[in-house]
């Protein structure tokens, strides 16, 4: 008579879940810039702060930031608006509200950054920004896949269907394809360099109610941390887009 083999035993594992502030932050400071946009005058506005090649080859190079919080019109602004929403709040309980700040900001840079080189047209949006927050997510959940296993493999699989969408969506809208895969492009190595890597340990702190009776708890814990360190890389990385910015300024004269 065989043995039947032991039931596993339950865990419970204590994610570093940060709270969601930037991305509220992010969502209001949009729909406030399209509020001043119907008020003041839409090419007012998009005048003043929109991706204008002529403009940032004269130095102002603020453009590739400002632009992420213009939007041409309603279903532009409302298109941004959801996605930061369902997307950003979540990335943002991964990576904390100061690496995810320097996310969107470097993701949408980079995104601009590559339109240079591509689109001699004018452009605005948050597309690229929200493409780098696509694929860190996407690198965070692969670096992190002994913890979500499964439920993560589901998860990046979600994230590439959703992009692939979003650059067929650019494709067949003549939306700035270059700007959103320089955004990816940008996502990808912050997530690879600056993005959280966990690690489980002995949790000192456990739940007050464990997932059963005598379970085992555990915590995880962030080996890549923002430290003086990452500052150093995240120096690196907008030194390493300076670089190709200044390659895109003449590209444009």
């Amino acid at each position: 008579m065989k043995t039947p083999p032991p039931t596993p035993r339950a865990t419970w594992v204590r994610l570093p879940l940060q709270p969601v502030r930037v991305t509220y932050v992010l969502l209001l400071g949009m729909a406030a810039v399209f509020l001043a946009q119907l008020y003041l005058g839409n090419d007012l506005i998009f005048q003043a702060g929109a991706k204008i090649n002529a403009a940032v080859a004269q130095g102002e190079t603020w453009r590739l930031v400002t632009a992420l919080f213009i939007h041409v019109n309603s279903l532009h602004l409302l298109t941004a608006l959801i996605s930061i929403y369902s997307l950003g709040a979540e990335v943002e309980r991964f990576y904390g509200g100061a690496r995810y700040s320097l996310l969107f900001i470097f993701s949408g840079a980079a995104g601009g950054v590559a339109s240079l080189f591509t689109n001699p047209l004018s452009s605005a949006g948050a597309s690229a920004a929200i493409a780098g927050l696509l694929s860190a997510e996407s690198i965070f959940l692969g670096r992190n896949r002994h913890i979500f296993g499964e439920r993560g493999q589901r998860g990046r699989q979600s994230v590439i269907i959703v992009f692939c969408l979003n650059v067929i969506a650019a494709l067949f809208l003549q939306l700035d394809l270059g700007g959103l895969l320089g955004g990816l492009l940008g996502g990808l190595a912050f997530g690879w360099f600056i993005g959280p890597v966990w690690q489980i340990v002995a949790d000192v702190a456990p739940p007050e109610a464990p997932a059963a009776a005598g379970a085992p708890t555990y915590a995880c814990v962030d080996r890549q941390p923002l430290t003086w360190a990452r500052w150093v890389e995240v120096l690196a990385l907008g030194l390493a887009l300076a670089a190709l910015a200044s390659f895109a300024v003449p590209w444009q004269r």
